[in-house]
C-alpha cells in the first residue's frame, strides 16, 4: 500500500466492491478522468488519477459469473418492464447516464449502458423479451471484458481487501478506508458498490441504510404434497393472492421442490410475498374457465371416438399434465383415476388446473437467491450524480442503493448504469 505522501499526491477513486457496479465504475471513472483531460491542474503536473477497486472475495465479479445460470444475462432493453423498487431513481439514474457518456464509438446499442459495453468489445444477441446475452453464451466472456477494460485503464484489482470502515480523513475533504487486516487506505472519492448489501459500520455516521433481505428466491410453502413434485416443471400463471386481493401474478417455469416452489416467475412474486399468502397456479393459462372447461368437454369426446370408450379420469389428464402432476390434482379432489370420467368430473378438473393452490410460509433465501433488497435510501442521493448529499465526495452504486427488480437482465441494467454513473461523476468531481 502506498505511503500517505505518495497517496496526497495523486487524485484517488477508491471502489468499494469488485462486483458488477463497481468494475463499471471503476472503468468510467478512467474513461471520464481522460475525457476531461484529465483534470487540467492534474495534467499539468502530470498526475494520473489513482483508481483501486476493494474487493472482499479472492477474485473480482465472481457474481457476474452466476449470473443467468452461468450465462449472464446482461442487460434489458426494456427497462419499463423491470418492476423496480424506487422506480423514480431508476429512470432519473439513466437518464442522467446518458447525459455524461464519454463520445465512445459504438458497434452495437445506442444506451449508454450498451456503448460503454460495446467500446469494451462485447458482442451480444437480444431475445424476444428484451434480455441481451453475450453471443459466447457464458458470463466469463463478460467478465473478461470488465477486466480488461480496467486494467487498460489503469484500475487496480485490490482482492482479498474487504473495507470495513468508509471514514472522513480528519478534518479534510479525503476519505480514510479501514481495512479488515488493519491497513488504511486514502482516497479523495469514494464509490460504494458493496455487491450483496452494506455490512454493518461500513459507512460514516449519519447516512440511512436498510440492512440487506435475500430476494429473487424460492417459496416455502405449507402443503406437504409439493414433495411428490420434487423438480418437476410446469408452464403456470401464477397469482400472488392476499385476503381476497390479487397482488401480482406472473406467468412462466414453475419448479417444485420438497420445501416449496422455485423457479422465475417464483423469483419475482417473492418480491412481493409474505407469509399467510396464496399462490393460485393457473396450469391452463390459455384459457379462461369457461373456454377451459370446453376444452375438455370436446377432448374428451375425441378420446371416447379413439378409444371406443368413456376414457378414466386419469386417462382424461394423461397427455395434458404429468403423471404426477395428475396424481396431486386427483388427490386433492379425492378422485378414482381408473373410474370412467363423468361431467361433473370435468368440471371439478377444471377448477382444480385453474387453481392449483399453495400457501406461503416465507421466503427460503436460505435455499439460494440471486440479490439483496436494502441499502442506502434513495432519499439521500442526488439522481443525477448518486452522490450521497450528506457527504460529498461519497458515491453509491448497486446493491449499495436500496433499489432491486425482477428477473431477466433488470437488475444488472441498473449495476451497470449506476455504476457508470457514480464512477463518472466521481472523476467529474476531482477533474474540476
Amino acid at each position: 500500500m502506498q505511503d500517505r505522501r505518495a497517496e496526497a499526491a495523486t487524485p484517488a477513486i477508491a471502489v468499494v466492491g469488485g462486483g458488477a457496479s463497481g468494475l463499471a465504475a471503476a472503468i468510467a471513472a478512467a474513461q471520464t478522468w481522460r475525457a476531461c483531460g484529465g483534470g487540467r491542474a492534474h495534467a499539468a503536473a502530470g498526475r494520473l488519477l489513482d483508481i483501486r477497486i476493494f474487493e472482499k472475495d479472492d477474485r473480482m465479479g465472481r457474481s457476474v459469473l452466476a449470473t443467468g445460470n452461468g450465462r449472464c444475462n446482461v442487460f434489458n432493453t426494456r427497462p419499463e418492464a423491470g418492476s423496480y423498487r424506487n422506480r423514480p431513481l431508476v429512470q432519473a439514474v439513466l437518464r442522467a447516464a446518458e447525459s455524461c457518456r464519454p463520445p465512445l464509438a459504438a458497434v452495437q446499442g445506442q444506451t449508454a449502458v450498451e456503448r460503454f459495453f460495446s467500446g469494451l468489445g462485447l458482442v451480444w444477441r437480444e431475445d424476444e423479451e428484451g434480455r441481451c446475452w453475450p453471443v459466447t453464451n457464458k458470463a466469463s466472456t463478460v467478465l473478461d471484458v470488465l477486466r480488461t477494460g480496467c486494467r487498460a485503464n489503469g484500475a487496480r484489482e485490490c482482492c482479498d481487501s474487504p473495507v470495513t470502515r468508509i471514514e472522513r480523513d480528519g478534518a479534510g475533504s479525503r476519505f480514510a478506508l479501514r481495512l479488515a487486516d488493519g491497513r488504511i487506505s486514502h482516497a479523495d472519492a469514494v464509490v460504494v458498490a458493496t455487491g450483496s448489501g452494506l455490512a454493518g459500520g461500513l459507512l460514516p455516521e449519519g447516512i440511512e441504510a436498510e440492512p440487506p433481505t435475500a430476494m429473487l428466491c424460492p417459496l416455502s410453502v405449507r402443503e406437504k404434497w409439493v414433495r411428490s413434485l420434487e423438480n418437476i416443471r410446469v408452464r403456470a400463471e401464477v397469482r400472488l393472492v392476499r385476503g381476497d386481493r390479487t397482488v401480482r401474478q406472473q406467468a412462466g417455469e414453475v419448479q417444485f421442490r420438497k420445501f416449496g416452489v422455485s423457479g422465475i416467475a417464483v423469483f419475482n412474486l417473492s418480491r412481493d410475498a409474505r407469509a399467510g399468502d396464496q399462490l393460485v397456479l393457473d396450469l391452463l393459462p390459455a384459457f379462461d374457465e369457461v373456454e377451459a372447461m370446453a376444452f375438455l368437454r370436446r377432448r374428451l369426446e375425441a378420446m371416447g371416438a379413439a378409444l371406443g370408450r368413456t376414457p378414466t379420469v386419469e386417462e382424461t389428464l394423461s397427455g395434458l399434465v404429468l403423471p404426477r402432476v395428475a396424481e396431486v390434482v386427483l388427490g386433492q379432489l379425492g378422485l378414482e383415476g381408473g373410474l370412467p370420467v363423468t361431467a361433473d368430473d370435468i368440471s371439478r378438473l377444471t377448477s382444480a388446473l385453474k387453481n392449483l393452490t399453495l400457501t406461503v410460509t416465507g421466503l427460503a433465501n436460505n435455499v439460494s437467491h440471486q440479490i439483496t433488497r436494502g441499502g442506502i435510501a434513495v432519499e439521500q442521493l442526488a439522481p443525477e450524480t448518486l452522490q450521497i448529499a450528506s457527504a460529498p465526495g461519497l458515491f453509491a452504486a448497486g446493491e449499495a442503493v436500496d433499489v432491486d427488480a425482477d428477473c431477466g437482465g433488470f437488475n444488472l441494467l441498473w449495476a451497470w448504469a449506476s455504476g457508470y454513473l457514480a464512477g463518472t461523476s466521481a472523476a467529474k468531481m476531482l477533474a474540476e
